[in-house]
């Protein structure tokens, strides 16, 4: 476990559970003001974070309990170039370098641990509870060498704490709040590390379960705070290491989340969807096994995952019930041979294949509509990287390449009629390039050239038989995506360590992107593949710590992202905005320390978070989003065992549409006008409590 100094070098606040006051005093008297050193593992191999020609945000997990930090959501958006908002379902949106879609597999990669979570044709990043976390990384740019299919605009990875093999560990965390407009809040977190076997075998276990009330009325029954959330997570890790050289791990990581009256979609004013609510009780199961074996100067790793997805949802629409399931299930395997010297060549080679089935139902009496669809998937993909020194000159130079392969099949049954889909078979090789001058040890220049792929999905047949008809062509299946980035980056640490700046420019092409296409006036769309877009950007962040005690930490970035090509039948035309991005995002963040007794630390925060609008260029009676500007507010005292907080979400209360208004026709004349919400200013105590052997 990292010290309490190297967390404060981090520039953030942390609990200084587990410390006695002669330790506490002792700590406080000698901590640093220069950035401490990160460590991450971006290309398969721990690396220092100012080494790696990738623009990159780490955060501390402790870090992350320390500011009281519930999902992604509350900090994802902190690392220039990312934008997020939570739905409220279980389910966020997440885009990197404006690279956005609500269509096909996932655009953006998602990995808990090595193991990655995707779907089949659709985008989903699941809801991960921030709680006894080693760290996030957040990988922008097309990661498709390494990471694979889905990481065109970059890569989240959400790396759990592994089990202590020596140490006993206990913590807890507890809060109660209240919501603008809503009720009480409660939350419960705990975890504990086993060692079973001393140095061999340990166990770490780690839950959640919260409580949230709804905010959102209905006006027209009389209901209120309906939008109530209840969320139950679960996870495992088991570390058998028989060997200095050889660990095996297995885990298991649960998610449930009852919605029973959907998600934080509301009118301006605070009011329910009139159009249609889907109710859903959403499920995750990922289920991993892994082995790392020393081989002397390599690293051979093997890893296992089996990704379950089932998310059933219901509601009332036109006066008619509607039903439907999303069942998804994915197992992978991944196996690579890394370098692991200090010598002038860094290499890393493997293999990876996946297969995914996923199954959709889709009931609708109303309109007899009696859908089931299955999509199954087997995908195969080799890769290899490798970065080389120059001899007598500190410049790297990096080249990696993956090819990949899927087949892609399946068949649909409507009113029992099966038809078989006819599928498609997508290959692509992916590339990248980089060229890093580190002109003095602080101090690292890069370009880099990088391409991201996705595979093409299947047509629904229902859209197929509607758009005949109407005389609109659609193709059976859709082509596979793609997307090249050009990058110019660099990071630097300066003033004696005292601050340190990431900062990048890029220039990214997305071809063949899918988009939707209304199919008249019957409320359904067909998919077809969009020239695609284009985007331009920067990106910076800047750390400070001008003394022990305090910390200032900034950030910005600005992406304008644009469709190339105008799409007939829809609201998309040559320059428009790609759907459902802020071209501008900035954060900031004042964090204060400070020693009050022997046996109690001073801790407050100050965050600020804003993006720019959202908009919905293809459907052209969507309307844009509000700019969002969330302030959050941390006061606590740290004491050697239990730390006690305040804190105030959403200070300001801001009450903006975060993403697009959705726009449904309710009557004649009479439009349901809807989008996503913050939670309202919520207020509340937090205390947490840190016990074991190796505090």
């Amino acid at each position: 476990m990292a010290s309490a100094a190297t967390l404060m070098a981090w520039g953030l606040v942390v609990p200084l559970a587990g410390y006695g006051s002669d330790a506490l005093a002792a700590e406080t008297a000698r901590a640093p003001t220069t950035i401490e050193e990160v460590v991450v593992t971006a290309r398969k191999r721990e690396e220092k974070l100012l080494d790696v020609p990738i623009a990159i945000s780490a955060f501390s997990g402790e870090v992350l309990d320390a500011q009281g930090v519930k999902n992604l959501g509350d900090f994802l958006q902190t690392a220039p170039g990312v934008g997020l908002y939570d739905i409220g379902n279980g389910a966020q949106r997440i885009t990197i370098r404006g690279i956005s879609t609500s269509l096909g597999a996932n655009e953006n990669g998602f990995y808990l641990d090595e193991l990655p979570f995707t779907g089949v044709t659709v985008p989903i990043s699941p809801d991960v509870r921030a709680w006894d976390l080693e760290r996030v990384e957040v990988l922008r740019g097309p990661q498709g060498t390494l990471f694979g299919e889905g990481s065109m605009g970059g890569t989240v990875r959400v790396l759990t704490r592994n089990p202590d093999l020596q140490d006993w560990e206990a913590k807890a965390d507890s809060l109660v709040s209240t919501t603008d407009g809503g009720r009480t809040n409660t939350g419960l977190k705990a975890a504990v590390n086993l060692p079973l076997v001393d140095g061999k075998l340990g166990l770490r276990l780690a839950g959640t379960h919260e409580d949230y009330s709804g905010w959102i009325d209905d006006r027209a029954t009389g209901r209120s705070n309906l939008n109530e959330q209840n969320i139950d997570t679960f996870r495992a890790k088991l570390r058998f290491k028989p060997t200095e050289r050889l660990t095996l791990d297995a885990s298991y990581w649960y998610y449930k989340g009852d919605f029973p009256n959907g998600g934080s979609t509301a009118t301006d004013d605070g009011q329910l969807s009139q159009s249609v609510v889907l109710s859903n009780t959403l499920k995750y199961e990922l289920v991993g096994l892994s082995g790392r074996y020393d081989l002397g100067g390599a690293e051979l790793f093997y890893g296992y995952s089996h990704n379950a997805f089932d998310l059933p949802q219901s509601g009332s629409l036109f006066g008619g019930t509607l039903s439907s399931t999303i069942g998804i299930k994915v197992d992978a395997h991944e196996l690579r041979l890394a370098s692991t010297g200090h010598g002038p060549l860094q290499w890393t080679v493997g293999a990876y294949q996946r297969t995914s089935e996923r199954q959709d139902v889709f009931k609708f009496p109303l309109f007899g509509l009696d859908n089931l669809d299955q999509t199954h998937s087997k995908a195969q993909a080799v890769f290899g990287e490798a970065t080389y020194t120059l001899p007598g000159a500190p410049i790297d130079l990096t080249a990696g390449l993956r090819y990949f392969r899927d087949e892609l099949g399946g068949q649909e049954a409507n009113a029992g009629v099966v038809t078989p889909d006819a599928g498609d078979t997508y290959h692509s090789l992916n590339p990248r390039f980089s060229l890093a001058w580190r002109t003095r040890s602080n101090l690292n220049l890069y370009v880099s050239a990088a391409k991201g792929f996705r595979s093409g999905q299947l047509q629904p047949t229902v859209s197929l038989g509607l758009a005949g008809p109407l005389g609109i062509s659609l193709p059976a299946a859709l082509g596979q995506d793609s997307i090249w980035t050009y990058e110019a980056g660099a990071k630097a640490e300066f003033l004696e360590r005292r601050v340190s700046l990431e900062a990048a420019v890029y220039h990214s092409r997305w071809k063949d992107v899918t988009v939707r296409v209304p199919l008249g006036a019957t409320g359904f769309n067909g998919l077809i593949n969009s020239k695609g877009t284009q985007t331009n950007g920067i990106e910076a962040s800047l750390t400070a710590r001008p003394t022990s005690t305090l910390t200032l930490s900034a950030g910005a970035s600005y992406a304008d992202g644009t469709y190339t090509g105008s799409v007939p039948g829809t609201g998309i035309t040559d320059g428009a905005t790609v759907d459902d991005i802020a071209k501008f995002t900035a954060n900031a963040a004042v964090d204060y320390r400070r020693p009050i007794s022997d046996q109690a630390t001073l801790l407050a925060r100050l965050a600020w978070q804003h993006n720019s609008p959202r908009g919905f260029a293809s459907f052209a009676a969507y309307l844009p989003s509000d700019a969002i500007d969330r302030v959050d507010a941390r006061l606590g005292v740290a004491f050697p065992k239990v730390t006690v907080s305040l804190f105030a979400d959403n200070l300001t209360n801001e009450g903006g549409a975060t993403n697009f208004r959705a726009v449904q026709p309710l009557a004649s004349g009479a439009l349901d006008i809807t989008a996503n919400r913050l939670r309202p200013r919520t207020i509340g105590l937090q205390a947490s409590v840190a016990l074991g052997s190796g505090r």
